[in-house]
């Protein structure tokens, strides 16, 4: 069979030379030896690349062919003009690129190769490279793969003559479940190096033999001991980062006549390795009936980062998808109307997004699941389930989060991230070591989530909150029930605390409840960072009339009538902080406060210290950004 050797070179000398030295130690050398060097992209380049154009050019122990480019053309149309310029004399071509060293055999092996499985048409590619994975070596030196590799590879003419660049073959991919089962097992990091390549991030010819080999459901063939060493994932290439993912190291034995099976198939082991490297255990996993059924609602890095764990834990029936169509690894992708029509036990929403889960999950409810069957990701992978005792959703479609004793609902991200910034981030945790109880005003109740933290403190003997917006009221008023029952413990009051009594008209939206101001012109600005960041939507706007009372005027009585307590004052009130404590500054109440924790917003920290200065404070500060920060503010009695 005529066999052309083909080597393709750009401006690294070093490799280069590592590369031609392999070859030419080769026990088998090559008919002849195609060089093909890419054109110097700049000025800089230009140095190495005159090095490399020597080392080339002095070749003189084999027949060979130098081709010269004076334009760079890049990586993808220099190496498939070159295997296509060397298939108009040559049957069978093998391909290295300037990091690929082979071993002295690796010609002799590719040689072989082609011998054998010429007349086998399932087999599209032999590579002298053996992929970083743990397969129990048969009686033969090489398996059979659904993978080809670049690195030190080769094929034939009537193989190479059906590769195109058909950036549509995902879909015919996805459209099949034997065929999403091929892709997931060999190609599950394909879509993303072709979205590269059609958004100009990467120049990969590669990914298009990939596909189009598994579309086929070819055969690629790879020694169990590799006779490729690439020397290149350390930053010096164009197309290769560093790394040692998929590093290996030459054969050390020599090899004259490699054991090669008459009939080589695809393994089991072999699909289940490499459903390990890439990630696609959905495609390998086996039923198992002591495991739950459940149907997985999203397919995005979430579940990637997850899949083997599921896979452990679950029996994956389908996924829910309602903007994806076709197969995943198998698994048929639907949409929440058809899930009526599966047999599941739980649907396990694997959605990062914590607002995308409270309005998926809510979507299902409204599709008829029951919602002790919606199972939040979050609630068992990833940090949050580490850190959460209990992740669920009500019936009601509310998220229900549980910290030790500590339980609460919740409808938005918004006021997720407020609720573990209270008890995960502790912000609110303090102690005053002076023998007296606490006595907590909350100013901006919110959901309640301070308020429950206060309630949990052990030297808390009450707490007053208050909150002026109606439906964050009654959402707090849930959440605190049980203590509401309780007498003497917790007080709670529908109105906002100012420097004035007043009704105010505010606009309101259920999203942004840990965003709203009872003074109107700072809710427009935080409306608008909200509306700019994608948490809230125009329509979802409300007009609310709330009041607000004037600080001294509440807090005056409840000071008289515990005068042997700490007076512990906690504000997140969106800049009402700034004329909450003017006021009681001028009335002489901030002097009775013990212990303060506020966050400050938009108008900077300045003039809060200044406040807090004057009524004989010490305080320290954590700033968020420029707009926003604590502030916790103490004074020695």
């Amino acid at each position: 069979m005529k066999t052309a050797t083909v080597l393709f070179t750009y401006n690294r000398s070093y490799h280069t030379e590592q590369v031609i030295n392999a070859i030419k130690k080769s026990t088998v050398l090559p008919e002849k030896l195609l060089i093909f060097q890419d054109g110097p992209k700049k000025e800089d380049d230009l140095k190495e690349w005159k090095k490399v154009n020597r080392l080339i050019n002095s070749i003189d122990w084999c027949e060979k062919e130098v081709f010269a480019a004076e334009e760079n053309r890049g990586l993808a149309a220099s190496i498939l003009s070159g295997v296509n310029y060397a298939f108009e004399e040559h049957e069978a071509v093998i391909v290295l690129e300037d990091d690929c060293v082979p071993s002295s055999d690796f010609i002799s092996f590719m040689n072989q190769c082609f011998d054998k499985y010429n007349g086998d048409k399932r087999v599209y590619s032999i590579s002298g490279y053996s992929w970083p994975i743990a397969l129990e070596r048969r009686q033969y030196d090489v398996y059979g793969c659904g993978r080809i590799s670049s690195w030190g590879w080769g094929t034939w003419k009537d193989r190479w003559n059906q590769y195109k660049a058909d950036s549509d073959i995902l879909k015919s991919l996805k459209g099949g479940q034997q065929e999403s089962i091929r892709l997931a097992i060999w190609g599950n990091d394909c879509e993303t190096m072709l979205l590269g390549n059609i958004t100009g991030k990467n120049d990969s010819w590669g990914v298009y033999w990939a596909l189009y080999v598994i579309a086929k459901g070819g055969i690629c063939i790879n020694p169990y001991k590799s006779l490729i060493q690439n020397i290149g994932m350390d930053g010096t290439g164009v197309h290769c980062g560093i790394s040692q993912k998929f590093g290996s190291q030459l054969s050390n034995e020599q090899n004259n006549s490699f054991v090669l099976p008459d009939n080589i198939d695809i393994q089991d082991d072999t699909k289940r390795e490499f459903a390990a490297l890439y990630g696609g255990y959905t495609a390998v996993n086996t039923e198992d009936i002591s495991k739950t059924n459940v149907l997985i609602y999203g397919l995005g890095n979430f579940y990637a980062r997850y899949e083997k764990e599921i896979n452990r834990d679950y029996n994956v029936k389908a996924f829910i998808d309602n903007g994806k169509k076709g197969w995943y690894a198998g698994k048929k992708i639907i949409g929440c109307k058809d899930v009526s029509k599966y047999n599941y036990d739980s649907i396990l929403v694997m959605v990062q997004d914590i607002q995308e889960c409270i309005n998926i999950s809510n979507e299902l409810i409204r599709n008829k699941v029951n919602a002790d069957k919606i199972i939040l990701g979050h609630s068992q992978y990833g940090e949050y389930s580490n850190r959460i005792d209990r992740i669920a959703i009500s019936p009601h479609g509310k998220l229900l989060l549980t910290f030790g004793n500590i339980s609460l609902g919740i409808t938005s991200k918004d006021e997720f991230n407020n609720v573990c910034e209270v008890f995960l981030g502790q912000n609110y945790n303090y102690a005053i070591n002076n023998g007296e109880a606490d006595i907590v005003l909350d100013i901006g109740m919110n959901i309640g989530d301070s308020t429950l933290y206060f309630l949990h403190h052990a030297n808390v003997e009450k707490v007053y909150a208050y909150e002026p917006f109606y439906k964050t009221f009654y959402a707090a008023k849930e959440n605190l029930r049980e203590f509401l029952k309780v007498p003497g413990k917790l007080e709670i009051f529908q109105y906002g605390i100012s420097s004035e009594n007043a009704q105010r008209t505010i606009g309101f939206n259920n999203n942004m409840t840990c965003g709203q101001s009872s003074i109107a012109n700072i809710r427009e600005q935080s409306y608008e960072f909200y509306l700019n960041e994608g948490l809230i939507k125009q329509n979802e706007e409300e007009r609310e009339q709330i009041e607000v009372k004037k600080a001294s005027e509440v807090f005056k009585p409840i000071i008289e009538r515990y005068p042997n307590h700490n007076i512990v004052l906690k504000m997140n009130c969106e800049g009402e902080e700034y004329y909450i404590l003017e006021e009681l500054l001028e009335t002489g109440l901030l002097d009775k406060m013990t212990f303060i924790m506020l966050e400050w917003h938009y108008r900077g920290k300045d003039l809060i210290l200044g406040y807090l200065k004057k009524a004989g404070f010490s305080w320290w500060c954590n700033d968020k950004s420029e707009d926003l920060g604590f502030i916790y503010g103490y004074r020695y009695s």
